[in-house]
Order: structure tokens, then sequence, then C-alpha cells
């Protein structure tokens, strides 16, 4: 578990009143002419600060969508009110189809006389060839039998497609939900006429059990999530509490606010309903609990490019400079890899005017 450390804010030069816990280490000589300059030191800690990895997101549903007919016509039935819990391929609404009926009734006559027609050419085909073989009908003859039949068979074929399409046109006058969910939203009632393009909305269905929590992650914290790993979601206003796990980290940042999506399934039986919409609160602190040990300083107190960069090491009650190799860790933190010992105290503030051997006063 992540542990509170202190780590002193970075303030300037000049003597104010400050806020964090005094270090440990026994106060340096200090000299008090014209030439010491006032400065903050601190130490660095060696465990990681919680609360910093927290991000705001909303619960969202995998599976919603706004319905629409896929054809047009006017609703002469409604199945379902705002707030149902459906099934899918459950029959939602169904528009007027008289006369889309009567084709199918006329289709499948067309088919039923096609086959009737096969069945004919079929039974005259047979009886050819029978006769064909004891010589009693020229080859012409079995021949005419033979297309005969083929043509029959090619007009039963055309029959039954478009008995296909004359059913699948009356379905179309039918809307079904995709996927089990609850009706959100119907914006037409019977007797409104709906168009298929452009798509009139007539539902709008969300699926309320395969939630996600989708989060905009600061870049600098991104790093720390890996998908697969575990944390908990926080509930607003309620305060109720929820277990997640990483599904997708983006690959790309927002130039806007410099921040990746990241997506989360909610997992386990919550112990209060999670409507999607609702705001929530993860809690990535967690997610480098592996990485929490270490030398840490805020990143003002280290100038640094990329993992090269430099403190200011306060000795003797003057400074040193000192080259360190660092790499980014949470907003605002950054461990150190090579350079400085646990009990060396450095200036809070990295880009404060001194140079090398510059006199300093250190003030708490």
């Amino acid at each position: 578990m992540i542990r509170r450390m202190w780590m002193a804010a970075a303030v300037a030069a000049v003597v104010t009143t400050g806020c964090g816990k005094a270090s440990n280490k026994p106060a340096l000589p200090e000299q008090t002419g014209p030439a010491a300059l006032g400065v903050r030191a601190i130490t660095p800690a060696t465990e990681l600060s919680a609360d910093v990895t927290r991000v705001t997101g909303q619960i969202r549903s995998k599976n919603e969508a706004v319905l629409g007919p896929q054809a047009t016509g006017t609703i002469s039935k409604m199945n379902v009110r705002v707030g149902d819990k459906v099934k899918k391929g459950q029959v939602l609404a169904v528009l007027d189809a008289s006369n889309v009926a009567i084709s199918v009734e006329q289709a499948r006559a067309v088919k039923q006389a096609a086959d009737a027609a096969l069945e004919l050419a079929t039974s005259s085909l047979e009886r050819t060839r029978r006769v064909a073989e004891s010589g009693g009908v020229a080859a012409a003859g079995l021949d005419q039998a033979v297309i005969g039949q083929k043509q029959a068979a090619a007009q039963a074929a055309q029959a039954a497609a478009g008995l296909r399409l004359a059913e699948e046109m009356l379905r179309d006058h039918s809307i079904t939900a995709p996927f089990d969910g609850v009706i959100t939203a119907r914006t037409k009632n019977i007797g409104d006429s709906v168009a298929m393009t452009p798509s009139t909305p007539v539902f709008s269905i969300v699926d309320t059990t395969g939630l996600e929590v989708r989060a905009q992650v600061p870049e600098s914290v991104v790093d720390k999530v890996r998908v697969g790993s575990k944390t908990q979601g926080t509930l607003s206003p309620s305060g109720a509490r929820f277990d997640v796990q990483v599904s997708v980290v983006g690959a790309v940042v927002d130039a806007s606010n410099r921040t990746v999506e990241v997506l989360a399934d909610v997992v386990g039986e919550p112990s209060t309903a999670l409507r999607p919409g609702a705001l929530v609160e993860l809690d990535f602190s967690s997610a480098g609990e592996a990485d929490d040990k270490g030398l840490f300083l805020p990143t003002q107190a280290v100038s640094a490019r990329g993992q090269e960069g430099f403190v200011w090491v306060v000795q003797d009650g003057t400074v040193r400079k000192r080259d360190v190799r660092v790499e980014r860790v949470l907003p605002g933190y950054v461990r150190i890899l090579q350079g400085l010992a646990v009990d060396e105290r450095v200036l809070a503030d990295s880009s404060l005017d001194v140079k090398e051997g510059t006199a300093v006063r250190v003030v708490q």
C-alpha cells in the first residue's frame, strides 16, 4: 500500500512562510554575512505520495444505440415504454405494413405455383428417362424434358428469393432490440410518420449490465496505468466504491488538455446501482505500487531534460551543482536514479539565480 510522504513545495528563495515538516538532519552551518542567500532546502523522500493520481471519469455503457426504422411508414403499434427492460430481438414497435403483408402473400402463392411446376417437370423427366431407356423416346425428347425440369427449378428458386425479399421487407416494418437493455428514450408515438432515410430516431436503448468508466488521464500520470491493472472507483456524490479493471489505454495524447483516454471495465458486483452518465473518481495511486520506493524530489527541485539533469546540493553553507539522472513518476515528482544520497539536502527551487559556491542560509 502506498504510504503518504512529505514533499516540501518549492518556493522562491526569498524568505516566506512555507508548509511541510522540517528535515531531521541537523542544521548546517550558516553564513550570516550579507552575501548569504536565504533559501529553502529539502531532502529526498523515500516513498511516493498518495492522492496525486486521482482522476474524474464518467460511467458509460459498452452498448448503447439510437434505434430507427428500416422502412418508411406510420407507427401502428408501440410495445414498450421508457424504463422497460427488453431482450435482444424483442419487437419494440411496428409500422403499418398492410401493403407489404399482401406482397408476402402474393410471393408465397407464386412460390407454391413454382414448386408445383418443378414437381411436375421433375416427374415428367423421370418418366421420359424410363421410356428412353427402352428406346421409346428419341434423344431430342429426353433433352427437352431435361431442359424443362431445369427451367422449372430456376423459376422455383426465383420464386423462393422473391418470398424471402417480401418477408424481409415485412420484418423491416418492425423495430427490434439489438441487445438486452433498458429503453432510455422514446421520441415517437402511434400514428407518427417515420422515415428510413434519413432514419428517424424512435428509441434509445442502453445495456446497463456491461458498464465501463471513461476517464481523461493526465499525460504525466498515464505511464503508470497498465492494461489489466485493477483499482477502485468512487461514485459521486454518494461515495459508494466499486472495482474496475483497465481495459484500454489510449495511444494518442489530446493536444488541447494533454490527457490520454483510459477505459476501465466495472468488475464484480457493485454494492450500489451504477448508472451510465454518473461521475466517478478513479484512484490510480496504486497502479505503480511496485515502484513506490526510491528517492523522490519535486520537479521544481531538479533542472532536467529527459533523464539528464542537475540539482543544487547544500554543503557547508554553500551550494554545489550535482549531476543526476531522473525519471518522471507522478505529476510534479521525479525519481532520482543516480547522483544523490538519501541524507543530502538540495535547493527546493533549482531555478534560483545561484552558481557553484554561492553562500546560502537555510531557512525553514
